[in-house]
């Protein structure tokens, strides 16, 4: 009955837009005009109850427009840009439910009418359309309702508008529409994988649809079978029923999930999602990989051959399509050899370098600079000895040399050693009888150290912590400080030097000696030991984003609990190396295939800083944008104006003032109807 409403209402030809909440039972409706040629506008807002056949109009919704796009988004429904007869709008409304509240988003892509927007995980895609002069073909991706990212594609397509677009695994699908004029339609199918960013034009099936404008397109998923359902249209009343597994296999899509992001974001959705499990893959003895899709589970390879000792403390480096292992210590001794990875051809391969190495060592940290490896401390328990010498290793010329600088910094191990505009930063790690807080800097083209004076909420003194850079600033979670293992997530800001201690929730629990690599936007940490010795083989992601821990859950081959591994990522790929589970050392390799967005790989692209001016504009948005979360984090979800003083007794979620739960029918987060309400008060 909804899809013929729908159906229904593109076919009248109002061009006005509307969603489905599944669990209220609701439709909502937005603008559109009387007539076919959109003189007269209609700015009305209905929510229509269809089980009590009841329609109500919202206050306040946007000016009238036709041409718009509308999508529901984590209890959200947002209105994106659309026309009249003398103004195109480049603006993003949104609309809470439940809250009679409209909000308005920076929009950042151009004026436009006639594109499409579509939910994909947790972002929302907007594509194609028209300015008014010409067809547009950008892909934008819109993070946590607040950043905006356009998509660099990489063999961009001319976009028709008014197409229908779907989200179905890691890939756009988009179907239809018309020229700038509307003389001319389209009736193929084109792909947009997210990942690669590459555009594949879907070969044409037996009963292709014909042309057509102002349809709608859904997936339907049955069995083994995933459909698409193309509705409707101007001038069609019919429904078509296209195997996009058939489709897709013709031109060899594999796609690496079978998740699919449904057009609206709702509780169904949700649900579906936290019921899927981890996909980990194995490569052969021990090389594995994990795949980030529908579900997660690790499978072993058969192609590779192990050519390194079982070993700990170890330093393990991506570089183009290589992961170098270099040092750590195995069954007998601690051991320099180089080890190469290939990730095509799978296969290892031990590397006999010219210059002289460093000397045999352990829990050496090493970042890839170009087609250079950079490698710092660690130590050797045979003589009890810590370096603090600088490598850097030439993956072209397979060569060593040693990087003689004008200032030295105290030997140490279970640093943390990271790169961010051609300066190697080294924070905290021990010596064997202190613990280090500092961060020092190493500038790469003039070979000299600077301790840093930094400022905000510095660090204890710790080691076997992690570190991660992603958009300025440096991630810095776990360690040891001599007395218990942590839990705390640290950011340092490059722009302004100075550390935050991140108010997040669902933290992992407290380790150190665990692993971490980034993808995109997302931190992943494996294993560890906290301080009662009890190791670790559970898989968190921290989005920074959205400032949230996530557990993930794993299924298959899982890796033993270990500790003293390396974990590294190529592209979408996450591989875990070595470590010590308590009863021996290993040379296995996990590895871990996503299907994680594109916006992720690109999100971690910062320009570099020219010049003290950009630096203290940096300093000027992220202070701002600092004191900005601090007024936030309390803050009631609904009004926005007061504090967080209330409390649903029966699910135990809070989100809301006292005054705005008690206008409430159902709890926003489990949708269910709350029958007692505490008010907090905070002393």
């Amino acid at each position: 009955m909804i899809c013929i409403v729908q159906a229904q209402l593109i076919l009248n030809g109002g061009n006005y837009t509307m969603e489905f909440h599944l669990r209220l039972g609701k439709i909502y409706c937005y603008g559109g005009s009387i007539d076919i040629e959109g003189t007269i506008l209609l700015d009305e807002f209905l929510e229509v109850d269809v089980v009590q056949l009841k329609f109500r109009q919202i206050k306040s919704a946007p000016t009238g427009r036709v041409e718009h796009s509308m999508c529901m988004y984590r209890g959200q429904i947002l209105i994106i840009g659309g026309r009249t007869q003398k103004k195109i709008f480049n603006d993003c409304k949104t609309y809470t439910i439940g809250s009679d509240k409209w909000n308005q988003i920076e929009f950042e892509p151009a004026h436009r009418f006639g594109h499409q927007c579509t939910v994909y995980e947790d972002t929302i895609i907007v594509t194609g359309g028209s300015d008014g002069q010409i067809i547009l073909d950008d892909v934008w991706l819109l993070v946590d309702l607040r950043t905006w990212i356009r998509l660099e594609i990489k063999n961009p397509i001319s976009i028709f508008r008014h197409q229908a677009a779907l989200a179905m695994k890691e890939y756009l699908i988009i179907f239809g529409g018309c020229t700038l004029d509307g003389k001319r339609c389209n009736d193929n199918f084109y792909a947009l994988n997210i990942v690669t960013l590459k555009w594949i034009e879907l070969p044409k099936v037996s009963r292709h649809p014909y042309p057509r404008v102002q349809h709608t397109m859904l997936c339907l998923l049955h069995q083994s079978r995933e459909d698409i359902l193309i509705i409707g249209g101007l001038n069609y009343q019919d429904l078509q029923i296209l195997n996009f597994s058939q489709m897709a296999n013709l031109v060899d899509l594999q796609p690496q999930s079978s998740l699919v992001s449904y057009r609206s974001h709702t509780v169904e959705r949700e649900e579906f999602l936290q019921d899927i499990p981890l996909e980990v893959q194995h490569i052969e003895e021990g090389t594995s990989f994990l795949e980030l899709g529908k579900y997660y589970e690790w499978k072993i390879e058969t192609n590779s051959e192990i050519k390194f000792t079982p070993r700990t403390g170890h330093s393990v480096v991506q570089c183009q399509e290589n992961l170098y292992l270099f040092c750590g210590s195995d069954e007998n001794t601690i051991v320099n050899d180089m080890h190469c990875y290939n990730l095509f051809k799978k296969q290892w391969e031990q590397i006999a370098p010219k210059g002289i190495p460093p000397s045999p060592r352990s829990g050496c940290k090493g970042v890839a600079h170009q087609n250079e490896i950079y490698y710092f401390g660690g130590y050797t328990n045979r003589r009890g000895e810590y370096f603090n010498d600088l490598y850097v290793f030439d993956t072209k010329l397979r060569q060593w040399n040693q990087i003689r600088t004008t200032r030295e910094i105290y030997p140490r191990v279970d640093m943390s050693l990271v790169i961010n505009n051609e300066k190697l930063y080294v924070f905290g790690g021990a010596d064997g009888s202190y613990r280090f807080s500092d961060l020092h800097c190493f500038d790469i083209q003039n070979n000299y150290w600077v301790k840093l004076q930094t400022h905000g909420q510095i660090p204890s003194q710790r080691f076997g912590h992690t570190a991660e850079v992603y958009k300025n600033q440096m991630y810095v979670f776990g360690g040891w400080d001599g007395f218990k293992t942590l839990d705390e997530l640290y950011t340092y800001s490059f722009a302004s030097n100075y550390w935050y201690l991140e108010k997040v929730r669902n933290k992992p629990p407290s380790r150190y000696r665990h692993s971490s690599t980034i993808i995109g936007y997302s931190i992943y940490i494996f294993g560890g030991v906290d301080a009662a010795m009890t190791r670790y083989n559970d898989l968190y992601e921290y989005n920074c984003e959205l400032k949230q821990w996530k557990f993930i859950e794993t299924a298959g081959n899982t890796p033993s609990a270990r500790t003293f591994h390396q974990l590294c990522s190529y592209e979408t790929s996450i591989y875990l190396i070595g470590g010590n589970d308590g009863t021996k050392k290993n040379n296995d390799i996990f590895s871990d295939l996503s299907s994680i967005s594109q916006l992720e790989i690109q999100s971690n692209f910062i320009p570099k800083e020219n010049g003290l001016i950009n630096i203290l504009k940096n300093q000027v948005i992220e202070l701002e944008q600092r004191l900005k979360e601090e007024q936030e984090f309390n803050l009631c979800q609904i009004c926005q104006s007061k504090d967080i003083n209330s409390v649903f007794l029966e699910c135990g979620h809070r989100f809301c003032c006292y005054e705005c739960s008690n206008k409430l029918e159902l709890c926003k987060i489990c949708l269910k109807k709350p029958n007692r309400i505490i008010k907090i008060y905070v002393v």
